[in-house]
C-alpha cells in the first residue's frame, strides 16, 4: 500500500511530531511505503496572512504530489475545531479527485457540539469535511460513538497512537536546573495551558493540598494561562511550591517524569488519549484524571488512575491527597501502568493502524448522509 500522510513538520511544539516518526516506522516495516508532507503550522504564533498562503502553497504541493505518483491513501493528521476545518475542507476538495481514498486521523475533537443543541455552522463545516473523506480516525469509543450518531452512514475506526520504549535516565541534573526540592513529593503538570487542561483547578487547589501534605507542583507547558497562573500562585503565596518549566522535550521533558510522584490532568476539552498521561504511565506514575473519551477506554479507577469529574476541584483535592498520603497506592498504581503501556508499542498500534486502514481501501461504502444540523 501506498500512502501520503500529512502531518505537522519537525520542531512543532505537541504530540504529533513525536508520535508520527513511530507510527510511520511500523507502518514501513508493514512493507508500505509511506511517503511524508508537512501540512498545519510550520512554527508557533503563525499570523493569519502567513498561514493563508502557506496552506495555499500546500495545497498546491500535495496536489503535485499526487499527480507525480499514484497513491492508495491520503492521511490526514489532524484535530477538529473551526481552525482545523478551515484548512482542510480546502485540502480535501483540492486533492479528492487525486487519490483513491483519504482519511482524517483525529487527535482530538469537537464532536461532542454535534451531538449538542446549536451549532449549526459548526455541524455543516464538518458535514462537508465528512462528505469529502471517506473514514476518520478517533482516538475513543466516545468520540467514535457521538460522531457516528452524527453521521449514521459514516465509517469511524477506533485507533492509537504509539509509544515507544524510553530508557530510564537520572532525573537529579534536571531537578537542580528546576529548582525543585530534594524532599518534597511532585505533583506533575504536563500540557498547554489552557482552560479546557484544567490547570487553572489544579493552581486554585494547591493552599488546600499544603494544608494536608508536604507537595511541590511542577507544571510543563506553554500558552495563552501562563501570565495568569504565575500572578494567581503569587496571590495565593504559594509561589515557592510552584514550578513552571516551560515547554520541556526530549531528555528534560523525561526527566520531569522521572522526579515527579504523582501526575495530574484534569481534562474537560476535546481530547482523544493525551500523550502526556501515556508518557506518564510508562514513568511509572499514578494518575488523576477526567473518566472521559481515552481515559475511560484505556484506564481502570484505583488500578491505573483516580478519576475526578471535570470542574470538581473538592474531588481533585482529595484524589491528590489521597495519592500523596499513601506510597503503597501510587507504586501499585505506578507498575499496573507501566504494565498497561506496552499495549501501545508501536508494532503493537502499527499492525492495528494498518489493518484499519486496508479496510478503509478495500470498503465500497456509498456516500454518507449526515444527519440534520439543526436537530
Amino acid at each position: 500500500m501506498r500512502i501520503l500522510m500529512l502531518a505537522p513538520p519537525p520542531g512543532i511544539h505537541g504530540p504529533l511530531p513525536k508520535l508520527l516518526p513511530h507510527l510511520v516506522a511500523a507502518l514501513r516495516a508493514s512493507k508500505c511505503e509511506v511517503t511524508l508532507e508537512p501540512w498545519g503550522r510550520r512554527r508557533e504564533g503563525e499570523r493569519v496572512h502567513h498561514k493563508i498562503a502557506q496552506r495555499l502553497a500546500d495545497i498546491r504541493r500535495v496536489r503535485r504530489t499526487l499527480r507525480q505518483q499514484p497513491f492508495d491513501l491520503l492521511v490526514v493528521q489532524t484535530a477538529h475545531d473551526w481552525a482545523t476545518l478551515s484548512r482542510d475542507i480546502p485540502l480535501l476538495l483540492g486533492t479528492r479527485a487525486l487519490c483513491r481514498r483519504s482519511v482524517l486521523h483525529f487527535h482530538g475533537s469537537w464532536c461532542d457540539r454535534l451531538v449538542a443543541p446549536g451549532h449549526v455552522a459548526f455541524k455543516l463545516a464538518s458535514a462537508v469535511l465528512l462528505r469529502l473523506s471517506d473514514a476518520a480516525l478517533v482516538l475513543s469509543s466516545e468520540e467514535k460513538r457521538q460522531w457516528q450518531s452524527f453521521y449514521p452512514r459514516g465509517r469511524f475506526h477506533q485507533v492509537c497512537n504509539p509509544l515507544p520504549a524510553v530508557a530510564p535516565l537520572d532525573p537529579t541534573p534536571e531537578r537542580s536546573r528546576l529548582g525543585l526540592p530534594t524532599d518534597d513529593p511532585v505533583v506533575l503538570f504536563v500540557g498547554r495551558l489552557i482552560e479546557d487542561k484544567g490547570i487553572r483547578e489544579v493552581l486554585a487547589i494547591l493552599p488546600q493540598l499544603l494544608a494536608r501534605v508536604r507537595v511541590h507542583l511542577l507544571v510543563v507547558g506553554e500558552g495563552p494561562l501562563d501570565g495568569e497562573l504565575r500572578r494567581c500562585a503569587g496571590q495565593a503565596g504559594v509561589e515557592q511550591r510552584v514550578t513552571m518549566a516551560g515547554y520541556l522535550e526530549g531528555d528534560a521533558l523525561h526527566a520531569a517524569y522521572q522526579l515527579a510522584d504523582v501526575f495530574v490532568l484534569p481534562t474537560r476539552a476535546a481530547e482523544g488519549f493525551p500523550l502526556a498521561i501515556l508518557e506518564a504511565m510508562a514513568s511509572g506514575l499514578p494518575v488523576v484524571t477526567t473518566p472521559i473519551r481515552g481515559m475511560a477506554d484505556h484506564l481502570r479507577e484505583n488500578v491505573n488512575a483516580l478519576f475526578v469529574q471535570p470542574r470538581d476541584p473538592g474531588a481533585l483535592a482529595a484524589a491528590l491527597i489521597r495519592l500523596l498520603s499513601d506510597p503503597q497506592l501510587r507504586a501499585r498504581m505506578g507498575q499496573a501502568n507501566r504494565a498497561t503501556v506496552r499495549e501501545f508499542t508501536p508494532d503493537i498500534v502499527g499492525r492495528h493502524y494498518l489493518k484499519v486502514l486496508r479496510d478503509v481501501v478495500e470498503s465500497r461504502t456509498p456516500p454518507a448522509t449526515p444527519r440534520r444540523w439543526d436537530d
